[in-house]
């Protein structure tokens, strides 16, 4: 089973914390058609089969996500890129080591010599195909045009990465809104987690489109 987390950064400063069940739902069912995109694509590259369940959704202060979803002092891959266009932020993909190894086992051909490089544009590719998998599904939900710029990996500690992208975008929120979604593939398991950061009033743009 491959166990995916996507977390969706809010804007509570500007939306004053005021996300509603309906705007979940929605967003529910953008992450599941796009989830579901994500899988057959990986389906296809692999060859075997990939399905999704439907997604849950929390909302986590952002000071519980060192404590709960990953340690401030733990080392991660993380895959980042940006979204332009009418609505825009950034995108993380984040997993520990363990977890690459486990997920490159999955994404490459059983016969194959797996190098470190191997690895990183294994971990690249799939962030690639989830994080367009999720921009089609919306795009196509709020006529809105939004794409992704090529994916950087970097290896850090978790809390430093978040830091870095927070001091760089100029803002820090309280809440996250964590969507969680699991994949099952031959029995295997991968936890790894998505995180999008909005640029300022991105939600309330999104939200606003989607009549919700």
């Amino acid at each position: 089973m491959i166990s995916m987390q996507f977390a969706m950064k809010v804007q509570v400063t500007h939306m004053e914390k005021s996300i509603n069940s309906i705007q979940i739902d929605a967003l529910k069912e953008l992450i599941n058609i796009g989830g579901g995109n994500a899988a057959t694509s990986i389906s296809e590259i692999i060859d075997e089969p990939v399905n999704m369940r439907v997604p849950v959704i929390d909302i986590m202060d952002y000071e519980e996500l060192y404590s709960t979803v990953m340690a401030e002092d733990k080392p991660v891959y993380a895959v980042m890129n940006q979204v332009y266009g009418d609505a825009g932020g950034i995108f993380l993909f984040s997993l520990t080591h363990e977890v690459v190894k486990t997920m490159t086992a999955m994404m490459l051909p059983k016969d194959i010599e797996v190098t470190s490089e191997l690895e990183q544009s294994a971990i690249i590719e799939l962030e690639n195909i989830v994080v367009n998998s999720f921009l089609m599904a919306l795009s196509k939900e709020i006529n809105y045009n939004m794409l992704s710029s090529v994916p950087q990996l970097t290896i850090d500690m978790f809390g430093s990465i978040i830091s870095s992208l927070y001091m760089e975008m100029g803002q820090f929120d309280e809440q996250l809104l964590i969507i969680k979604n699991e994949f099952l593939y031959l029995g295997d398991k991968i936890d790894a987690s998505l995180y999008f950061i909005p640029y300022e009033g991105t939600l309330e743009k999104i939200f606003k489109s989607m009549g919700v």
